[in-house]
């Protein structure tokens, strides 16, 4: 159903997704799973804007207690909700990141729910007391100088809402319950209840495709999740095309602005009327905000949003970027170096090559002129001396591509040599079974590039070589000179010998492949079969720690229990040793009196 939804996209539709049903019904799956609504929707949208120009960009909110959280770089930082006449409602301080491929935003869309969950222990947000939107911005244009497509896909999801008792979600749900009502009238709703239903207003003001998903838990009892779905159910939407084209609106803005600018310089000084500065203000205000929607200044903005939201998610343990925390900038600076070498050594084996080729042409050009009859002593010897010539540039251009090839293969044992500078990283990530599993699985494809490029060299120094001696053997057969019957005989038995090992080398390259193969699914087996085990072990120890937990609680309730009777207990006695020794001392006063009165 997405992907299908999906394809208005590309028209200029904006496109709502919304998950609502009780906690722990599968509303997180569906959207987190693989294949799941994101990343179907992702490789939709890349595959509809492939080859074309476009930028696409995802921003990731959390609503809790009417606040809130940017779930791209968290931070303690207030986030408001604001309506532009322009521009449109948008979140002041939102994060946008910019994202080049189906797999980034999917990646982006997970490393944030794994900061989510972290999050319910920092600020104390709980995942099935809060809605969350991923906001997923698609701008494309079929040409360059065709007009700006645009649409924005939302995929919410609410909290469980059966939740209108708990104080954090109340009034969302209750708001956003009556969004169907509303909708099915002829005016369109204010949206303005709580946080949540201002947020849906983008897809859910009838120009937009809206697409509600229902989920069931099989072992509850509750209908308040059909009940509501039958009240979407008849509300009816026309989407319609998005109209904003920043460039088009910066002009027109400008023009508006440089309008104000004139009326104003045409009035006396202080006989300006305050609408008129207003109008200014207004205009050089929405102007800024229409500057800030081009693609440069939102790529601008991003880039530097990943170098902090690095360094948070690092701090955080999400492993991709723990991961690339392992290095130093001398590792950095050996890759550019690298990659220069690299464009050169091709650089230069493009020139050998168009040198083999030329080399290759004057010697059957030279062959043509031996052939022909009543030919010039001096134009052979100049057709001679130009392919002389050649051969001492092929020669010389041949031991500079040595060189560039032997000082990559050093840069290379440099780089690899640099890795160990972070050992102190990498020993305190070392007892994650995932960290390193995923280090080597780095290493290995790693070597299986330089090898595959080892490969690729080794074959054409060999094609070199053996166009070289043909075209060694075909100037030395203008030249007069021809082969015997042992060295043909000695030609043969080599190109035997040598198809002979190609054929092995081949079949035992082919027998390296599938144990390579064999050995990456044995590998990858073991690697899911330990995860599942170590995941059921965790499982395993909090169970045992619940259940010690549990044990340890009943025992602390019935020694409190027990503390409390012993103190009651020691309160009455109390009570009754005090009355006692009231009674006691009554008693011996009354005696006292009496002996008093015998002595007397």
């Amino acid at each position: 159903a997405v992907v299908s939804t999906q394809s208005t996209g590309t028209k200029g539709h904006n496109i709502g997704v919304v998950c609502v049903g009780e906690s722990k019904s599968g509303k997180s799956s569906s959207l987190e799973n693989s294949p799941g609504l994101i990343s179907l929707a992702a490789k939709t949208i890349f595959s509809l804007v492939a080859d074309k120009p476009h930028f696409v960009g995802v921003t990731f909110l959390n609503v809790h207690c009417e606040k809130l959280v940017d779930l791209v770089i968290p931070e303690d930082r207030e986030l408001k909700i604001k309506m532009h006449p322009t521009v449109g409602l948008f979140v002041e301080g939102l994060t946008e990141l910019s994202v080049k491929s189906d797999g980034e935003l999917v990646r982006i869309f997970e490393q944030s729910t794994k900061l989510r969950k972290i999050l319910e222990l920092e600020m104390s947000i709980p995942v099935s007391e809060s809605h969350t939107i991923f906001s997923v911005s698609c701008e494309h244009r079929v040409s360059p100088d065709a007009p700006l497509t645009t649409s924005t896909v939302q995929f919410f999801n609410i909290a469980d809402l059966n939740l209108r008792k708990s104080e954090a979600v109340s009034n969302s749900l209750k708001c956003f319950e009556a969004l169907p009502t509303e909708l099915q009238g002829s005016s369109i709703p204010g949206f303005g209840g709580s946080k949540l239903t201002q947020l849906c207003k983008k897809v859910m003001d009838k120009t937009a495709d809206l697409l509600i998903i229902g989920h069931l838990s099989p072992i509850s009892t509750s209908t308040e999740t059909l009940d509501h779905l039958k009240k979407w159910s008849s509300v009816s939407v026309t989407a319609k095309p998005n109209t904003l084209d920043p460039e088009e609106l910066v002009w027109v803005l400008r023009d508006r602005v440089a309008a104000a600018r004139k009326v104003i310089l045409n009035q006396k000084l202080g006989e300006v009327p305050k609408e008129h500065i207003a109008e200014l203000d207004n205009g050089l205000s929405a102007l800024k905000a229409a500057k800030q929607l081009h693609w440069e200044e939102r790529e601008r903005a991003s880039e530097a949003a990943s170098a902090v939201r690095r360094q948070t998610l690092a701090d955080r343990g999400i492993l991709e970027w723990v991961l690339e925390r392992v290095g130093d900038s001398k590792g950095q600076l050996l890759t550019i170096e690298r990659d220069l070498r690299v464009a050169e050594y091709k650089e230069q084996r493009s020139a050998v090559e168009w040198l083999k080729g030329e080399l290759q042409a004057s010697i059957a050009n030279h062959t043509t002129l031996v052939e022909q009859p009543n030919q010039s002593e001096q134009v052979l010897q100049e057709s001679l001396a130009k392919i002389h010539k050649l051969r001492d540039r092929l020669k010389i251009g041949n031991e500079k591509l040595k060189e560039l090839k032997t000082s990559v293969r050093d840069i290379q044992d440099k780089l690899k040599a640099a890795k160990t500078v972070g050992e102190v990283e990498q020993q305190e990530i070392a007892s994650s079974f995932t960290l390193t599993f995923i280090l080597h699985q780095e290493e290995v494809g790693q070597l299986k590039k330089d090898n595959a490029t080892f490969l690729e060299e080794e074959r054409e120094r060999l094609l070199s070589e053996a166009e070289q001696e043909i075209a060694e053997i075909r100037l030395s057969a203008t030249q007069g000179s021809s082969l015997t019957v042992e060295q043909v005989f000695e030609v043969q038995e080599r190109h035997a010998q040598q198809a002979s090992q190609l054929s092995s080398t081949a079949l035992h390259v082919q027998c390296l492949q599938a144990e390579n193969e064999k050995l990456s699914q044995v590998i990858a087996a073991l690697t899911s079969a330990h995860k599942t085990e170590t995941e059921t072990q965790k499982f395993r120890n909090l169970l045992v720690f619940r259940q010690y937990k549990d044990y340890h609680e009943d025992m602390r309730r019935e020694m409190a229990m027990r503390y409390e009777q012993l103190v009651a207990s020691c309160v009455q006695d109390a009570i009754f040793l005090s009355s006692k020794n009231a009674e006691l001392t009554a008693e011996n006063t009354e005696l006292k009196k009496k002996l008093r009165h015998f002595t007397m």
